[in-house]
């Protein structure tokens, strides 16, 4: 296939050959990337922009403080953000889901598990949706906005290492070893980067949820009355619906046999996740969103290997959370725009809602 930009891709979306892509080493996120010296920014390579055996150990700097275990401890800050959020809402007779609320709630987090001083959030939260916001009309302050996110991170890291705290950002900036094998800058852009990577995958998330729950009032109704269903249903959400269809981009190292096909070497490659999810040999009846589905974890949505999303203890805690606040407070949630006609930006790797403008009471809703 060609992608919008004109460029030759081959697309993988069986789920066995999806799962065998992630796993294979001859799919490299490396080849073709320039990743030697240093570059004018930290945040000019990324975690992803590494293959084994440099990319698991700059992870590893960051795998312990997103165990499921450290970050359940964030439970109750996260509900506490949500609750924050929700309350003023719930007087409005409408409201944008994604700007009063996914966006904020995904960074806030985001904050707490940094211990980042409040008073530079404002700042570090416009320069981050800046790097997200389609089209850009403005290169050069997108551009402005990133050096200043790269300078900050770089100030806040020699702070941790002098200071450290018992947050996850300390819990990574002091398990780095100055003059090993990870540099500076690449500890800088790590985490830069899961700031960034919390912020709008997750935001994206609770606000393709809230549509596909909207759709179906009888699934919204079934999680009010039993909130406790909650984690599965953010499962089958997960499966059934991403705003990262595609894992990253790979290239072909050599010859590679997919199937009945042979990708050639030097190729670039597109690993479906989106179309892996919705694989009959793997989920059955993959177009009903199914909140009693059996093994419901057994998606893609967070790849698998090596290059697992680091972040999905993360992601899984803070969709529960927001989710099962944003129902329990607004059972009667409907759309101002209809849901065929909602406003949706990205491109082909990356998708999301421009806007989600909804109504917290419906017909008969009490005020809360």
């Amino acid at each position: 296939m060609v992608t919008p930009a004109g460029k030759p891709v081959w697309m993988i979306t069986r789920d066995a050959d999806v799962r065998a892509g992630f796993l294979d080493p001859r799919f490299s996120l490396q080849a073709g990337r320039a990743v030697g010296a240093v570059r004018r920014r930290a945040l000019d390579v990324t975690l992803v922009s590494y293959d084994p055996p440099h990319h698991t150990r700059i992870r590893r700097l960051a795998t312990p403080s997103f165990a499921p275990y450290r970050i359940g401890s964030y439970r109750a800050a996260a509900e506490t953000v949500a609750s924050d959020l929700l309350e003023p809402l719930g007087r409005r007779q409408r409201f944008d889901l994604m700007a009063a609320f996914a966006h904020p709630f995904s960074f806030q987090v985001m904050c707490e598990l940094f211990a980042l001083a409040p008073a530079a959030r404002p700042d570090l939260y416009a320069w981050a949706a800046s790097a997200f916001t389609r089209p850009i009309r403005d290169r050069a302050a997108v551009t402005a906005n990133l050096d200043r996110l790269d300078a900050y991170f770089r100030d806040e890291v020699g702070r941790r290492l002098a200071d450290p705290g018992d947050d996850v950002l300390s819990s990574i900036v002091t398990g780095w070893e100055p003059g090993g094998e990870v540099s500076r800058d690449e500890l800088v852009s790590l985490c830069a980067t899961l700031l960034l990577a919390g912020y709008e995958s997750t935001a994206q998330m609770i606000g393709m949820s809230v549509v596909e729950l909207m759709a179906r009032r009888e699934l919204l109704a079934a999680l009010h009355a039993h909130p406790a269903k909650m984690p599965q249903a953010v499962e089958e959400l997960l499966r059934f619906n991403t705003p990262g269809p595609f894992g990253t981009v790979r290239t072909a190292t050599e010859d590679v046999r997919v199937g009945d096909t042979l990708v050639p070497a030097g190729s670039r490659v597109l690993l479906s996740t989106g179309a892996a999810n919705r694989d009959p040999a793997r989920h059955r009846d993959p177009d009903l969103l199914d909140l009693d589905r059996p093994a419901v974890g057994n998606h893609l949505t967070f790849g698998l290997g090596p290059h697992y999303c680091l972040g999905a203890p993360l992601a899984r805690l803070e969709l529960t959370v927001a989710l099962t606040a944003i129902v329990s407070r607004f059972p009667g949630l409907t759309p101002v725009t209809p849901l065929d006609r909602l406003s949706w930006r990205g491109n082909h790797l990356s998708r999301g809602l421009a806007e989600l403008h909804v109504r917290p009471r419906g017909t008969g809703d009490h005020e809360y």
